[in-house]
């Protein structure tokens, strides 16, 4: 289903709500953030470019300049749902920028998330 993306999941443990993020996020006058809850957490989806670098691994090679890349679609949901802090981010991309809708960016969370350990 996903061989065209790239998908990333990553845990932070801070103190940061996904509420404040969102006050953040507004704040910083960030285009296309959505709120809503996935599997009883307060989450938002946010959209950002990647960066594209290229490097040479060696010869005489030289490095080419940061770049813009594709579109990201991201989707941050809370650890726990009284929002103490702390967020689990689904992010998405592909080198075409094309991204799947937002609806299955969810089903993806609310099939991978459950499967997660608790943090100790």
């Amino acid at each position: 289903m996903f061989d065209t993306y790239t998908v990333n999941l990553s845990a932070t443990y801070n103190e940061l709500s996904t509420a404040q993020r969102v006050k953040l996020m507004k704040f910083g006058d960030e285009q296309d953030v959505k709120t809503l809850t996935v599997l009883g957490r307060p989450a938002v989806f946010s959209s950002d470019h990647t960066m594209k670098i290229e490097f040479s691994l060696g010869g005489e090679g030289s490095s080419g300049p940061v770049e813009q890349g594709p579109l990201a679609r991201t989707l941050s949901v809370a650890l726990d749902p009284k929002d103490r802090g702390g967020y689990f981010e689904l992010t998405v991309w592909s080198k075409s920028g094309a991204l799947p809708d937002d609806i299955a960016l969810r089903g993806i969370a609310e099939k991978v998330l459950p499967t997660i350990s608790e943090r100790t």
